[in-house]
């Protein structure tokens, strides 16, 4: 039994485009997340599971969010649009990386690299919910959509809750409970994005990591 979940309080996204609509916002980051992942190989930074890092959309999403919904309530539209359009993304490293600390990836022991973990990881969680039911609601212990484990856990340390949105939704874009930003899932999103996928590096400021690399205009790519 993983412990107990938290609610972040949202605040305004200073990365946000507010007025684009949802699904654009979510697209345009999806962009951004497929040019990032193409760039971080090309710099040496070696994923976790290369499988698992921007595979797409995954095969039975529109089953997934219909059970959800059907056992739980109602899942967030940002969510639901993440799954179907972007599908889910893994830019965690080999430990080893971490263990080395060679340049460029330096300077910052918890980077929180983006993960978004697809849907039938929330089945998953479902699977787990529904097998306690009575008891995880006696406890306060309401399910909840896992979205990625914390910056302690992705640097193999053990760590709190994993971010995680409620369920039944509270907003279209709702806050993304237990993650430090207190920003919303599509607003951590952006912030991910804007730090080449590791929003921990805002805390980090003798980091050695090439951003403008990751980031820097897509014109010049091949």
């Amino acid at each position: 039994m993983l412990p107990g979940r938290g609610a972040g309080r949202c605040s305004a996204s200073r990365y946000a485009a507010p007025a684009m609509s949802l699904d654009a916002r979510i697209l345009r980051v999806g962009e951004q997340i497929a040019r990032i992942a193409r760039r971080l190989p090309a710099l040496g930074y070696e994923f976790q599971d290369p499988s698992t890092v921007f595979p797409g959309p995954e095969p039975g999403t529109e089953d997934s969010i219909e059970r959800i919904e059907r056992e739980v309530g109602n899942l967030p539209l940002a969510l639901k649009a993440f799954w179907r359009l972007v599908g889910s993304v893994n830019f965690m490293a080999r430990h080893e990386v971490w263990a080395a600390c060679e340049y460029p990836w330096d300077g910052c022991e918890y980077p929180d690299p983006l993960v978004v973990y697809p849907p039938s990881a929330a089945i998953s969680e479902l699977d787990e919910f529904l097998g306690d039911r009575e008891e995880r609601m006696r406890c306060d212990f309401p399910y909840v959509v896992p979205i990625a484990p914390d910056d302690a856990h992705k640097a193999n340390v053990s760590g709190g809750m994993w971010y995680n949105l409620t369920v039944p939704a509270v907003a279209d874009d709702p806050p993304l409970n237990d993650e430090r930003h207190r920003t919303t899932f599509v607003g951590y999103l952006e912030l991910a994005v804007h730090w080449g996928g590791f929003p921990g590096l805002d805390r980090c400021p003798e980091h050695g990591w090439p951003l403008h690399e990751l980031v820097g205009d897509p014109a010049g790519e091949g």
